[in-house]
């Protein structure tokens, strides 16, 4: 199928769905579908430049627009859900939305502590409760273990909450989609959340686990009255704790889930190291530093003993300007954000 009739049927699509019970104030931007070659946004094919990278929104000719990889055959409700979780970030920068977490800083910085873990996933034991109907004491343990951690891992915590805030959100927005559109897609999100939030290895790259417990959240706070959609510039999921008791005790079985997440944390770090290792005994170099280190994607990215891990793409800084590297990548950094080496990652 072409870009162009691909993008007139999302465009029918998104033209169908009532924005207003997705999220009221938000509505429809600009996107663009793009592949290796080609672009077409606004009714007509345009060049691609390197602005066109992953799936994201950009700005665009002075404008917010949501823009999409068209990599494999997607079902439309699916794409077109997708396509207008990617608007909801252009609607976020729009708004000034002030809780973007520091990325590049979190792979550094981030500590996957099995204490801090396991209460998590206790936490998305509730969250699943909760979207079962459960009452309001689910609700209240759950933000007891997540003020408990806030104030024992507040790094931690504070990185998890605000992509729960940027991702959990645009993800709430998704299934809103799907609801609209398919409501048997929309089950389908909902049992892939039941089928991967209880498992200790779900929590691996932390990033992507808080996806659904973003989206779980913003459900369990709206059911109990406890979300403004019109809080637009600060992070609804943190403030929400001001007032929270932290005195709920440890759940039953919590020391064989820390043991368990104990060893997913040894099993990540392995991976991540049998990863590194690989690249660099294959030695295929790709660039040689010092470069400045301009972006990786941190969807799934991995930092572990002076190495970083980006699939898809590669973005470093040369002189004024970004250039794009295509594929997947190891990089031994030589601080922060300054690369010695990149290493393709076959």
């Amino acid at each position: 199928m072409s870009l162009e009739t691909l993008y007139n049927k999302v465009s029918e699509a998104i033209s169908s769905l009532d924005f207003a019970r997705i999220w009221p104030g938000f509505g429809p931007l600009k996107f663009a579908l793009y592949n290796d070659e080609t672009c077409f946004f606004d009714g007509r094919y345009i060049e691609k430049t390197d602005e066109f990278c992953a799936n994201t929104s950009i700005c665009f000719h002075g404008e917010q627009i949501a823009i999409w990889m068209v990599q494999q055959d997607l079902d439309l409700a699916v794409l077109t859900s997708k396509i207008v979780h990617e608007m909801f970030h252009g609607y976020q920068h729009i708004l000034g939305w002030d809780c973007w977490p520091n990325e590049l800083e979190a792979l550094y910085r981030y500590e996957y502590d099995a204490e801090n873990l396991s209460l998590k996933l206790r936490e998305n034991e509730l969250l699943l409760a909760l979207l079962d109907g459960e009452d309001a004491s689910a609700l209240q343990e759950l933000l007891a273990h997540r003020k408990r951690r806030s104030m024992r891992f507040p790094y931690e915590f504070s990185y998890e909450s605000k992509v729960e805030e940027i991702e959990g959100t645009a993800n709430y927005v998704e299934w809103q989609v799907l609801k609209q559109l398919d409501e048997a897609k929309a089950r389908e999100l909902e049992t892939g959340m039941r089928s991967l939030m209880t498992k200790p290895e779900y929590l691996f790259p932390i990033r992507i686990s808080s996806y659904y417990a973003g989206a779980l959240m913003i459900n369990a706070l709206l059911g109990a009255g406890r979300y403004c959609f019109a809080a637009a510039s600060r992070p609804v999921i943190l403030s929400v704790l001001k007032d929270v008791d932290p005195s709920q005790g440890d759940f039953p079985g919590k020391a064989e889930v820390t043991r368990q997440i104990s060893g997913a944390v040894e099993a990540f770090h392995r991976e991540t190291d049998a990863i590194v290792c690989s690249a660099v005994e294959k030695n295929q170099v790709v660039l040689n530093g010092p470069l400045e280190l301009a972006g990786v994607n941190v969807y799934n990215a991995r930092f572990h003993l002076g190495y970083l891990t980006s699939t898809y793409f590669l973005m470093v800084r040369q002189g004024e300007e970004d250039k794009l590297l295509q594929g997947n990548f190891v990089l031994r950094m030589q601080d922060e954000h300054t690369i010695a080496t990149v290493y393709r990652w076959d």
